[in-house]
């Protein structure tokens, strides 16, 4: 007989926070009870939320039994969501961390590539997600490195206004407008203009950015292979949604296109597209998958390969991993 679960999602106010109640009610997560607890909440700020078709009424994170609610996501780096989630954490509830409220964590989790690690870490009860793009960088590495030894990885990330949330979007729509329109912008969420321009990360001369180093640092944790090297450059262009990662890959020996052609195939979570040109318009919109597309051998050497990886990160990132981890939780550790 299924077991139901209370669950609770802390920082509910954030706008990702229907986005999951949907992935719950899509997958039919075993939910006995959901409580939202809100962080930035105005006192006179009702709840949007809506969960099989009811409203969800904000709760006061003090009246919420915590010893009884097994699964918390935490969606928000506030401090005051961060001590939210600890109080639940020593109640034994266990925190996903979507947010990477601890930069510090233990370890980085993503339910396709490295979920044994759910049982080392379960009695923390803090389990920290991979970011979006580590995830699926990860995945695709971890998918070639069972048959294949990588001694060397080139990226460059592309990101698009989304990767900064409804904010990014906001900004770049507002500035497009205002451009076309003869008038003069003032960047809020990035640094600088980023409607008809491309703004590199930000970082000090001569280093990575943080981000950077994060992709790097997490895919690497993710693989379990801290000698595997990583090199990445970000850059953030004017599209609304769809990151895209430009990836060269280099083994130790030749590379055979044709089984990297067939793993990736297969997988359930990548779409191969081959014979057109793939691009966030007409390709990524309202799609789960990660789309691989100009897989093709390295003109100068056997051992590398080149393709370009491409997702709709608000659908197929984080909030799907962590939903993906909880199902594992709650099936075999709760």
């Amino acid at each position: 007989m299924q077991q139901f679960h209370n669950v609770a999602i802390i920082g509910a106010d954030n706008e990702q926070s229907q986005q999951l109640i949907e992935l719950l009610e899509k997958n039919q997560f075993p939910v006995a009870q959901l409580f939202a607890v809100a962080i930035e909440q105005q006192d006179d700020e009702e709840s949007t939320l809506k969960w099989q078709g009811q409203a969800v009424e904000f709760a006061d994170p003090q009246l919420v039994n915590w010893s009884e609610v097994s699964v918390a996501w935490l969606l928000s780096s506030e401090e005051a969501a961060l001590d939210i989630a600890e109080q639940a954490c020593q109640l034994s509830t266990v925190i996903i961390d979507v947010v990477g409220a601890k930069p510090q964590a233990l370890s980085y989790l993503h339910a396709a590539v490295n979920p044994e690690q759910i049982g080392e870490l379960i009695s923390e009860r803090w389990l920290t997600c991979a970011s979006s793009l580590a995830g699926q960088l990860a995945l695709l590495l971890h998918i070639i490195q069972q048959d294949v030894e990588l001694e060397r990885v080139e990226v460059n990330a592309m990101l698009s206004a989304a990767n900064k949330g409804k904010a990014g979007v906001d900004e770049l729509a507002g500035q497009t407008a205002r451009l076309l329109n003869g008038l003069p912008v003032e960047p809020a969420v990035f640094s600088q203009q980023l409607a008809f321009n491309l703004l590199p990360e930000q970082a000090e001369e001569g280093s990575s950015s943080d981000f950077e180093q994060q992709l790097s640092e997490q895919c690497r944790a993710l693989l379990r292979s801290p000698e595997l090297m990583v090199n990445v450059s970000a850059q953030h262009v004017p599209v609304f949604y769809g990151d895209s990662l430009s990836i060269h890959l280099y083994a130790t020996y030749s590379l055979d296109l044709l089984s990297i052609r067939e793993w990736l195939s297969e997988h359930s979570a990548f779409d191969l597209v081959e014979g057109e040109i793939v691009t966030p318009v007409n390709n990524i919109a309202n799609n789960q998958s990660i789309v691989i597309s100009r897989l093709r051998q390295n003109p100068y050497s056997d051992k590398g390969v080149n393709l370009n990886l491409m997702a709709n990160n608000p659908l197929t990132g984080q909030l799907s991993n962590a939903l993906q981890l909880a199902e594992i939780l709650v099936k075999q550790y709760i």
